[in-house]
């Protein structure tokens, strides 16, 4: 399957200023399937070290952080010659090793030739007494399931994937473009159920994988916290279907335990955010910029990091993806968001949304761009009746507009629809926006 965060990889290889290089991720996202395909592709010699299994660093790196010692007992373990230029050091599942993680300072102020990369799942999460995170000295990247653009790739090819990159050839092929997205809210992205999929084209199978992952997931949450606190993240984690199914998909915590505040959950909603397994977004009532400035806090929704597992908690059955248009307007759209917020975001971004303080209006997301925020509204089947858009357009005149739903691209003034396949279209179009305003900008 191909990533598009390959082209990120070759950019990385080939920089004069490059850092030892940081992917993060949810588990199971393919973060160690992509970096030993790309070494592959790239490097002559490869060293791999698995925290997880490999234990004979463990010795050294509890007396030295020093990359001459540290890659001397590499070196002496595999055999592998390790050659600034020809070789490259991959260190798995380095959450295992908090030392192991420090140490990437050091290869980079004392190794910096070397192409080395960590890959690893609850970074931010680590609990280890004397640990020191190597900020500014590492280039930390994240690594999501499969988007819809890779997903269509794997399915069908390039030649669909370039007809989702032209909006005027989009109608052409639309139901098959939808019965695609179907099947993607089915499937989801995590590469093993894609890859299990395009092999056996068993709905029934998906679900089993899917279940198994999510199975994975609560055993980390064991393997990382103490039983108290492992307690509450389960209880979080367990009713977000539910809390997302609501039309006011506003997380409350009543819903997570009657009586519950926010304060008995604030350090887990942040442990399940800094592992990737959840999307946060955070409402504001003001959409000035920076949003950050006017956010909420104790306002947000939670989604998690991918639409098949959060399909496969909801329950969806199979038959819905032959069902007309039932899987995008079933649990009140939750599947519909959930999806435009996994194609446009990360975990770790800020991510909001805008709400009158009686929640009278809403507006699915805003994004930035320039010196305005840009509403994006999500409708679910083909009825593009948006009250809330129209009340914030009119409010706060925003220069760019964004309404996603399963009808054709149109664009009316500073208002834009797009098919909901063609989401990631919308950072492209605003990043050409971005260059317009500055160039504009510029020749005042």
């Amino acid at each position: 399957m191909k990533r598009q965060f390959e082209e990120y990889l070759k950019k990385w290889k080939d920089s004069k200023d490059r850092k030892p290089l940081l992917l993060r991720g949810a588990r199971q996202v393919g973060k160690t399937y992509l970096l030993k395909q790309f070494a592959q592709e790239n490097f002559e010699h490869i060293v791999y070290v698995s925290f997880d299994d490999d234990r004979y660093l463990d010795d050294t790196l509890s007396v030295t952080l020093n990359p001459d010692h540290i890659l001397d007992a590499v070196e002496k373990q595999t055999h592998i010659p390790i050659i600034e230029g020809k070789t490259i050091v991959i260190f798995d599942e380095i959450q295992e090793n908090s030392r192991a993680l420090t140490s990437l300072k050091y290869f980079n102020e004392n190794k910096p030739g070397l192409h080395i990369v960590a890959s690893g799942s609850a970074l931010g999460v680590l609990q280890h007494k004397g640990f020191s995170f190597p900020v500014g000295k590492v280039d930390t990247q994240y690594l999501k399931p499969l988007s819809f653009l890779e997903f269509v790739n794997s399915i069908e090819g390039e030649d669909y994937t370039n007809i989702l990159s032209d909006v005027d050839a989009m109608p052409r092929f639309r139901t098959k473009l939808e019965e695609l997205l179907k099947l993607y809210f089915y499937v989801g992205g995590m590469p093993e159920v894609v890859r299990n999929f395009i092999e056996n084209k068993n709905y029934k199978l998906v679900k089993t994988l899917q279940k198994r992952i999510l199975d994975d997931y609560f055993a980390d949450f064991s393997k990382y916290t103490g039983t108290h606190f492992n307690a509450k993240l389960q209880a979080i984690w367990n009713s977000i279907p539910k809390q997302t199914a609501r039309e006011n998909k506003k997380f409350k915590y009543s819903e997570v335990k009657k009586g519950s505040r926010a304060d008995d959950y604030l350090a887990h909603i942040q442990w399940l955010q800094n592992s990737a397994l959840i999307y946060k977004t955070v409402a504001t009532y003001t959409p000035k910029i920076p949003l950050k400035f006017y956010e909420e806090t104790t306002i947000f929704k939670i989604f998690i990091c991918d639409v098949g597992l959060f399909g496969a908690m909801m329950n969806v059955h199979s038959r819905t993806i032959l069902e007309g248009n039932a899987l995008f307007t079933e649990y009140k759209g939750a599947l519909a968001e959930q999806y435009i917020c996994q194609q446009l975001f990360n975990s770790n971004d800020s991510i909001f949304y805008w709400t009158t303080e009686k929640s009278t209006n809403e507006i699915d997301f805003l994004m930035e761009a320039w010196n305005t925020s840009v509403p994006v509204e999500v409708k679910s089947g083909f009825n593009t009746q948006a009250k809330s858009l129209k009340v914030f357009r009119e409010k706060y005149q925003p220069k760019l507009s964004f309404r996603l739903s399963l009808n054709d691209y149109n664009k009316s003034d500073d208002l834009i629809d797009l098919p909901l396949y063609a989401a990631h279209l919308i950072p492209q179009i605003i990043e050409a926006y971005n260059k317009n305003e500055l160039s504009a900008l510029n020749n005042k």
